[in-house]
């Protein structure tokens, strides 16, 4: 289901079970990590830079792995007792990402309103926000209030942020700002959001042994930001 009203209705039906052959495009967070964007989705019905997906995260071998859970992709793997984490996901045009701590030479050091030291990722690219519903549901909560503020998710820049470090005590906000930022007048033919994740998430990978090509085709799936699967 895509555009928020069909998420929506979607996560107010009862759910059995549960209260690399694409370059990755996702955005992972880390504490204390702030996005600013530009929606590519609107929210509108149909919108196929909206989705939400479910997702199997489960150790294998000595890595975990994530696994889509869609009618297509072959589940045999996953263990009995895994539940997949529900998520929603939609393109977005990240102008910038500011973070506590430099982990690249290139971030550019700026002063927050406080006067702390931040650094200032540029990124200027089209990338997939994929963020856990949260508990009740508060997460997609406010991106619906951004909706509703704006009438439409494109309309102005959202700030994403993260903040915490553990599976306990990690929680994110999303809100509208009154930034204004550009968006390049062409952009790239977008994939919808789930043909995406059925392209990198479809399959588990195994390393190829030096005299069989029989698994060069599959795609390597790992985990980042595990903790994100509790909220």
């Amino acid at each position: 289901m895509s555009g928020i009203a069909s998420i929506v209705q979607g996560r107010e039906k009862p759910q059995a079970g549960s209260r690399n052959a694409v370059a990755n495009q996702e955005i992972w967070f880390k504490d204390g990590d702030q996005a600013f964007l530009t929606s590519m989705a609107t929210g509108e019905p149909d919108d196929l830079f909206l989705d939400q997906i479910e997702m199997y995260t489960f150790r294998n071998g000595n890595r975990f792995a994530n696994l889509l859970k869609d009618d297509d992709v072959d589940l045999s793997i996953v263990p009995a007792d895994t539940r997949p984490s529900h998520k929603f996901a939609f393109w977005a045009y990240v102008h910038e990402i500011i973070h506590t701590s430099k982990r690249q030479d290139e971030w550019e050091q700026v002063d927050g309103p406080s006067g702390k030291k931040l650094f200032k990722e540029t990124v200027d690219d089209y990338k997939i926000i994929c963020l856990t519903f949260g508990r009740n549901d508060y997460l997609f909560s406010q991106l619906i209030d951004v909706y509703n503020d704006w009438g439409s998710l494109n309309k102005g820049v959202i700030r994403i942020k993260r903040v915490g470090t553990g599976m306990y005590d990690t929680s994110y906000t999303i809100a509208a700002t009154a930034r204004n930022a550009e968006v390049p007048e062409e952009k790239p033919e977008l994939v919808p959001v789930r043909e995406y994740f059925k392209e990198r998430y479809s399959a588990i990978w195994t390393p190829a042994s030096s005299n069989s090509s029989q698994n060069a085709d599959e795609k390597e799936v790992r985990v980042e930001g595990v903790d994100d699967n509790l909220f």
